[in-house]
């Protein structure tokens, strides 16, 4: 008997533990496929990233997690896709940092058509060595705005507006890009299509797709330092650099204008020319792009960064803190029940960590804690609705206001507010309605739950005597003076102590 008990035991524990390493497999099955369905190192490969919705802490560490993997690897370059309404400035900037200081190319693609690289989207767009857009995409919109519900005075705005403008023009500087579009940007806000933004020379280039992108920038040559030119007046550089470069065929270098030598197009002998005369610092971060056909590999987010990327976005950073606040109402209103607090304290805390990355408008956030603690008072003091119908306005109004942003993907969709306002609205008129049909009710226990209920008289009740009803044996008396003879039907119509006051059946 012992045995059997002792081998159901190990069995019991068995699948214990083959289920348990199931689930691990299932929670870790993105960062398995990133690493086992990842090709052969090749110097050919291009690591592609996908980065969408709102740029944040999980954000950061998929990029510069994915352009470490590509500078293992070797890889010709790192793509990244992009389709984000913004995101917090510090995440942008270290991502931005990593991309610059990679020792691979990296580019950045605003893709698929439809898809916007707009606020920390539009400075990463900028800080890539090869910034490319789908056709009906768009970009722009980096006025720097307050995170985590923080409100900036005037003189907070302009010191975050003119460090934005800073590091934006240290980007676009950095590539030779178009300053004045990107300060724009910045300070007025201005979103520029696909084709504006390659006609204003924001952009290097527009692509159908990723494999159309490849195709397009074969053989492009990039420098990580930034440098693309070096420029020199004649009668400022050393004879000897003019008589080189003319014995290399350069007759039209003996004017006094200022000479200009792109350094995309420039031969590698008279780079090394320019550097021998300190014109052009060591460019070991050159890079020529052998992407047409090349292998892709595909690097997902892991579990836990496509975990915290999902709870960044508003939509559903809203629905956790209303679940949130549904919970702990319930747990309020059941004392005991744990089960609801524990998941409402969760969704609060969830939600709260992802208002740190949405803008949050604090008045917003004001008005719908106001909402349910009408809600509350509701429950507690019996106002016919007229609480919960202020705390519904309240929970509109307050939504409506809950996102401190212009920007369309940011805000909670109408129909998530008015269906969970609606929501709200139909259980407490359901709670109400069954208050109001439980006080009109009659009542049926008690002394007052007696009058109305027919019995039978036990003995001549002149005026008083014996009186059965409810199978209980009660002392009654006549409310008229009539007699009511042994066996007749009477109706209790008055209760008077221990006392019962009857009358006569006359239906």
């Amino acid at each position: 008997m012992r045995t059997n008990t002792f081998a159901s035991k190990c069995a019991l524990m068995k699948r214990i533990a083959a289920r348990t390493a199931l689930l691990a497999a299932l929670l870790l099955a993105p960062i398995a496929l990133s690493s086992e369905g990842a090709p052969p190192a090749d110097e050919n490969t291009v690591v592609l990233l996908d980065v969408k919705g709102v740029i944040g802490h999980a954000t950061k560490n998929y990029v510069t997690r994915g352009v470490k993997h590509g500078e293992k690897i070797k890889a010709a370059a790192v793509l990244i896709t992009i389709d984000t309404p913004g995101g917090i400035m510090d995440s942008m900037k270290d991502i931005a940092t990593a991309m610059i200081n990679a020792k691979v190319p990296v580019i950045v693609y605003v893709y698929p058509s439809g898809a916007t690289a707009t606020s920390a989207g539009f400075f990463l767009l900028m800080a890539a060595d090869v910034a490319a857009m789908a056709p009906n995409t768009s970009a722009g919109s980096a006025h720097p705005v307050a995170m985590g519900g923080q409100q900036m005075d005037k003189t907070m705005k302009e010191k975050a507006a003119n460090y934005a403008v800073k590091l934006m023009e240290q980007y676009v500087e950095r590539r030779g890009r178009n300053i004045d579009v990107a300060r724009d940007a910045v300070l007025r806000s201005i979103s520029v299509t696909s084709q504006e933004a390659l006609d204003k020379g924001v952009i290097e280039i527009i692509a159908t797709d990723v494999e159309d992108l490849l195709s397009k920038i074969d053989g492009w040559t990039i420098s990580k330092s930034g440098k693309k030119t070096v420029e020199f007046t004649p009668g400022e550089v050393e004879p000897e650099l003019l008589d080189e470069l003319r014995a290399r065929g350069m007759e039209d270098i003996d004017g006094g204008e200022t000479i200009v030598f792109d350094l995309d197009e420039t031969d590698e002998d008279v780079r090394e020319l320019f550097k021998t005369h300190g014109l052009l610092d060591d460019d070991s971060g050159r890079f020529t792009l052998r992407t047409d056909g090349a292998p892709v590999e595909r690097l997902p987010m892991s579990f836990r960064e496509l975990f915290f990327q999902m709870i960044g976005h508003p939509q559903i950073a809203y629905i956790l803190f209303m679940i949130g606040v549904y919970a702990l109402i319930f747990e309020v209103t059941h004392p005991g029940a744990i089960f609801p607090g524990v998941v409402g304290a969760i969704c609060l805390v969830i939600a709260f960590t992802a208002f740190q990355v949405i803008p949050i408008n604090t008045v917003g956030l004001a008005l719908i804690v106001g909402a349910f603690v009408l809600f509350v008072l509701e429950i507690f003091i019996v106002s016919h609705g007229l609480l919960a119908l202020g705390g519904v306005a309240l929970m509109v109004i307050g939504s409506l206001m809950l996102v401190d942003s212009a920007d369309p993907a940011l805000q909670i969709n109408i129909w998530l507010i008015l269906s969970t306002a609606g929501m709200t609205a139909l259980l407490f008129a359901v709670a109400i309605a069954a208050v109001i049909a439980t006080h009109r009710k009659k009542v049926t226990t008690g002394r007052r739950g007696m009058i109305g209920i027919k019995g039978k008289a036990l003995t001549d009740i002149n005026p008083e005597g014996k009186f059965s009803v409810r199978g209980e044996i009660w002392n009654a008396r006549t409310k008229s003076g009539e007699t009511i003879l042994n066996g007749e039907s009477a109706v209790v119509v008055e209760v008077d102590g221990m006392e019962l006051v009857v009358e006569r059946n006359k239906s």
